[in-house]
């Protein structure tokens, strides 16, 4: 199966997969088994054993065509032939638990439709390799693609002399930001401006579309989604010995047909990446990439596959559900025949373990809810209606956890997510004043109101906006403010005075200000704020005046 494949592709490996889905699991399950056994006796005839279910899941993968599970496979099947005298370490037994693992929760992602790529198995194939002192396989190697496409070459530029030197230090000067871990946006600036200089010189050269992708390839780093591996800043770190070829040859090796290998490698982030930039639209036409999978999904599923697999997720739903559902018959029971009713510390037992059960997966929210039953029981003001209606709820909860395939529940949210959508508000908010401001000057230019239309409705989408940001103050100024245009300059008859038309302004442009530097407290965002509320007190004066 090549890599990043069409959705038909996809499609038709999934159906594959499903015809022999339960061979494949019965088989993971026994090698899981086996290594557990391992860890426990260091037997070599169990080792023998799970080195027999991997050699049977090689041929089933061969057959399919899943190219990755059938690598891994075989670096396992050899790595541990190679240490069946010597006895498996710690370090091998890891990697080949990891491999299983993953092996399991890639093939529930293909059959359930989640976004995959057989690059995800890579780190666990050279966490093997790197057991037999193997030079690891790169991050595009299963990515399949045609490498000589019909590009529109741009003309030679007329004058192509470079200081390759500079060149060189500045991808040097890159290369060190990027391996300080200093953040990404200012060190890829440095390397694409390298990397522009070489791209122009090699223009009606061979090596022209080796240096377009890799342009593209940086374009693609940049994006928000990517992350800069080490892998990855190591195949960016091949560009200097590129740069010190053609330095030694004058840019003759412009000339040279590019390393397949390289050019591969850089063409495999140009497909990964969303097709934001004009360069990235091109390459993905010229290469045929525009149905493969993106960063952006790649990168949730990468976080899934450290996850439980289904089955685990299933065996621990049973067992609260098995709780939940001796809990709602003593509830039954008790309703039907008061003189049957269960006592009290019975009910608040199995909450308990219900409620400790929860806690222990981080499922806080529905445990609470558990804790708030038991409460109520204590108090001995219990609803059995009540009660009954707040189980139905947890065990909602916990079958819920099966569905999204995640321990948990979709209520939760993550403090990174928070600080993103706080980010996506400011974002938005500071461009829509912005254009309030733009706005406000043309009317002020020219007196038509046709130019302040929206700005009401503009300004009312803002101060809901900063509603998430907990800004109750805020908010009402900006409702003032709407208030303003849309009574005083809309409505009215008479044009406001240019004294109210300033203030107006200048509150708007302090919101804007204490919005633009809200991650930022050392940044006067307070005095800002001042500044917009004593705007607002001369505007008031100013219009009850009128």
């Amino acid at each position: 199966m090549a890599d990043l494949p069409s959705a038909e592709a996809s499609n038709q490996f999934a159906s594959s997969l499903h015809v022999v889905r339960r061979e494949i699991e019965h088989a993971l399950d026994h090698a899981a088994v086996q290594l557990d056994n391992y860890s426990s006796d260091g037997s070599e005839e169990t080792i023998r054993a799970f080195l027999e279910e991997i050699r049977q899941l090689r041929g089933t993968f061969k057959m399919l065509d899943f190219r990755a599970g059938e690598r891994l496979c075989e670096e396992l099947t050899e790595t541990i032939r190679r240490s069946l005298k010597s006895g498996v370490n710690e370090g091998l037994l890891e990697a080949s638990t990891q491999a299983v693992v993953y092996l399991k929760r890639y093939i529930e992602f293909v059959i359930t439709g989640q976004d995959v790529a057989p690059s995800l198995l890579i780190p666990t194939i050279n966490l093997v390799r790197r057991e037999r002192a193997e030079k690891g396989l790169p991050e595009g190697y299963f990515f399949l693609n045609n490498l000589r496409p019909k590009l529109d070459q741009p003309s030679a530029s007329a004058n192509r002399t470079v200081a390759y030197r500079r060149v060189r230090q500045m991808l040097q000067l890159g290369l060190l930001g990027l391996i300080r871990g200093s953040g990404k946006r200012g060190p890829l600036q440095v390397l694409v401006r390298a990397v522009e200089r070489l791209e122009q010189a090699a223009r009606g050269t061979h090596g022209w579309v080796f240096w377009e992708v890799v342009s593209g390839a940086l374009d693609a780093l940049q994006q928000e989604d990517f992350e800069v591996t080490s892998q990855r800043i190591s195949l960016v770190g091949q560009l200097d010995r590129q740069v010190r070829k053609l330095q030694a040859s004058e840019g003759g090796a412009f000339n040279e047909q590019p390393s397949d290998a390289l050019l591969k490698e850089f063409l495999y982030l140009v497909a990964l990446a969303q097709p934001e930039s004009d360069r990235l639209k091109v390459l993905h036409s010229s290469f045929q990439l525009t149905d493969h999978v993106r960063e952006r999904e790649l990168r949730v599923t990468r976080n899934d596959l450290s996850g439980p697999d289904q089955s685990a997720l299933v065996s621990f739903a049973r067992a609260l559900q098995d709780e939940i559902e001796a809990l709602k018959d003593i509830i039954d029971r008790s309703q039907r025949n008061p003189e049957l009713a269960a006592e009290d510390s019975e009910l608040i037992e199995r909450l308990e373990r219900i409620s400790d059960t929860l806690i222990m997966v981080d499922m806080n929210p529905t445990a609470e809810l558990a804790d708030g039953v038991i409460r109520q029981i204590r108090s001995g003001q219990t609803d059995i209606e009540g009660l009954a209606d707040d189980i139905i709820r947890i065990e909602q909860d916990v079958q819920a956890i099966v569905q999204s395939n995640s321990l948990k529940g979709a209520q939760v949210i993550d403090p990174v997510t928070l600080k993103e959508a706080n980010i996506a508000v400011v974002s938005e908010s500071v461009t829509a004043l912005v254009m309030v401001k733009r706005a406000v000057a043309s009317y002020v230019d020219s007196g038509d109101k046709l130019h302040v239309k929206n700005v009401g409705k503009s300004l009312r989408d803002v101060s809901g906006a900063v509603i998430f940001l907990g800004k109750a103050d805020l908010r009402s100024m900006l409702l003032e403010l709407e208030e303003f245009v849309e009574h005083q300059v809309m409505d009215s008859r008479v044009a406001p005075s240019a004294q109210d038309m300033d203030a107006f302004a200048d509150a708007v442009t302090a919101v804007e200000y204490y919005l633009d530097t809200y991650d930022s407290p050392a940044s006067g965002g307070s005095d800002a704020l001042r500044m917009a509320e004593e705007s607002m007190v001369q505007l008031r004066a100013g219009h009850v005046a009128n």
